[in-house]
């Protein structure tokens, strides 16, 4: 291209350009002038949002493995203990009633009591074997007074006579003559008192029944204390005792003594041993009537 060439072009080039220029100039003052009428809208802003990033979730390229659930063990169901089962205590069997015999009809009844309180002891060579309560009954009621009944009574007589021996020409006592007791105070002396005491208990309408024939109307019970407390009074003496003959009976020298009731004076005859056994039996049982 010669200089001509580039001259026209180049001119041309700037036209174009110096008009395009014009145009924008003219575009944007009708375009102010336009917006210049309206009144401006407020514009609002707002707070850029931030993006949410979601975290990156890394998958394992294997699966991690997983804990055993482990199941939680049953609660052991509550043991129930049984209701102790309580046994009815046994109830005592009621005693059978014992229904007395008739008085005339009681020997065996009364042998039967007897044989209980002699606990294996043998009674018979003791004993009278007819009537023992009505015997026993007459027996207390003499001793009461102060008298010993020796033919009536409940015990057999004894079979050793009375003994006296002479020193120097002085009658005595003999000592020896104490063993002719030795046999009845034992078995006396070994009864249970509180055996003793039921069996009387058991007995006693009997012994009211035989003590009213008698002819008495007070109780049978307050006369047999009598006998008990005049057997309890009588004294022990461990002396020799001086005697007097007289024919074939014999009396004591010293005249208190022989002024005792016949009770009494038999207490001194059976020794201070045996009397000694027969007031423990009569003060064991008379507490065991208190009780």
């Amino acid at each position: 291209m010669n200089s001509n060439e580039r001259d026209t072009s180049s001119s041309s080039s700037n036209t174009l350009m110096m008009g395009a220029v014009a145009l924008v100039i003219l575009l944007s003052v009708g375009a102010w002038v336009y917006l210049a009428g309206e009144p401006e809208a407020p514009q609002v802003t707002a707070d850029p949002i931030e993006p949410v990033i979601e975290p990156a979730v890394e998958v394992p390229a294997e699966p991690l493995p997983t804990e055993p659930v482990v199941e939680p063990e049953p609660e052991p169901e509550p043991v129930v203990e049984p209701e102790p089962v309580v046994e009815p205590e046994p109830q005592p069997e009621p005693e059978p009633e014992i229904v007395l015999p008739s008085l005339g009809e009681s020997d065996d009844f009364a042998k039967g009591e007897l044989n209980k309180l002699a606990d294996g002891m043998q009674l018979g060579q003791f004993l009278v074997s007819d009537s023992l309560v009505r015997r026993f009954v007459s027996l207390v009621d003499n001793l009461a007074e102060g008298n010993v009944l020796r033919t009536q009574g409940p015990f057999k007589k004894l079979t050793e006579e009375f003994k006296a021996v002479d020193v120097n020409g002085q009658l005595y006592l003999d000592p020896d003559g104490f063993h002719r007791f030795d046999a009845y105070t034992s078995f006396l002396y070994r009864l249970d008192e509180q055996a003793l005491r039921d069996s009387y208990l058991l007995m006693e309408p009997l012994f009211e029944q035989a003590y009213a024939e008698l002819g008495y109307s007070d109780g049978f019970r307050d006369r047999m204390m009598d006998a008990i407390n005049l057997m309890l009074a009588a004294p022990e003496m461990d002396t020799a005792l001086a005697l007097e003959s007289h024919s074939v009976n014999y009396t004591f020298q010293d005249e208190q003594l022989e002024e005792m009731s016949d009770a009494e004076k038999l207490m001194l005859r059976m020794g201070p041993d045996n009397a000694g056994k027969l007031k423990s039996t009569l003060r064991r049982f008379k507490a065991a009537m208190n009780d």
